[in-house]
């Protein structure tokens, strides 16, 4: 399983290509503006294409580009795009996600293209593309339909051609959006964002999550739930919530 993350000009959210060893598909995350070479590279190398896009929450800089990826491996589909998967309580954002989170970079010119096969995620484990499975945590907090989702294979993780992690034993790893970074957080400042429910959202998580999780956040470094708990201010914090 090559798991692959492209950092994006697009307020630094990481993109994340996910190539099952052999497989035909890809599931691609978080497609943002700016890394649309990139993530065709990957796919080619992978000698895969896009089965299923995942958006992990609502804001623009997760969310540009996926009607223009999931266009790209829609062949003979209905819709002619591949499914956009996203946790429901986001879904209202895809109308106009700058209307929302009015964040534009500078020398950027957006113009926004919905989905045609927006799906919600289900909470239930399920299989994204042939060989990705991911169960969905609810995580509010950052937004209303902020998430984890957890998965569990052999994998291989590269950003900046730089192999990260290399394992041929099952591994736990998480994709944590912008729910928890390498010793931070989301930010809860933004509409629909809410500081008490993040710290509710910490807690759980903190007490809920293997800490031999690896995390791939939506900004910044990888991490794992075992680093963040002994040194991430917020959830240490959280852990002290009675």
């Amino acid at each position: 399983m090559l798991v692959n993350i492209i950092p994006t000009p697009f307020f630094g959210a990481n993109c994340v290509v996910i190539a099952p060893e052999g497989a035909e598909t890809a599931l691609v995350v978080d497609p943002s503006h700016g890394v649309a070479d990139e993530i065709r590279a990957t796919l080619e190398a992978a000698g895969a294409r896009v089965g299923a896009v995942l958006c992990t929450h609502g804001h623009p800089d997760h969310v540009w580009d996926a009607a223009l990826v999931a266009g790209w491996g829609g062949t003979g589909m209905p819709s002619g795009q591949v499914p956009v998967w996203m946790p429901g309580p986001d879904l209202y954002r895809m109308d106009e996600p700058l209307a929302w989170v009015p964040m534009r970079p500078e020398g950027m010119d957006l113009v926004w293209e919905k989905p045609t096969d927006l799906r919600e995620m289900p909470i239930d484990a399920i299989e994204v593309v042939p060989g990705v499975w991911l169960q969905m945590i609810p995580a509010p907090g950052h937004s209303e339909g902020s998430a984890l989702f957890l998965g569990q294979c052999d994998l291989q993780i590269v950003s900046e051609r730089r192999v990260l992690v290399e394992e041929d034993q099952p591994v736990g790893w998480a994709l944590s959006g912008d729910v928890i970074f390498a010793g931070s957080v989301g930010r809860t400042d933004l509409p629909g964002g809410d500081e008490i429910q993040m710290r509710h959202t910490l807690r759980t998580l903190a007490n809920a999550v293997d800490p031999a999780t690896v995390l791939l956040p939506g900004h910044g470094p990888l991490t794992s739930m075992a680093r963040e708990l002994s040194s991430n201010p917020y959830l240490m914090r959280a852990l002290q919530i009675g």
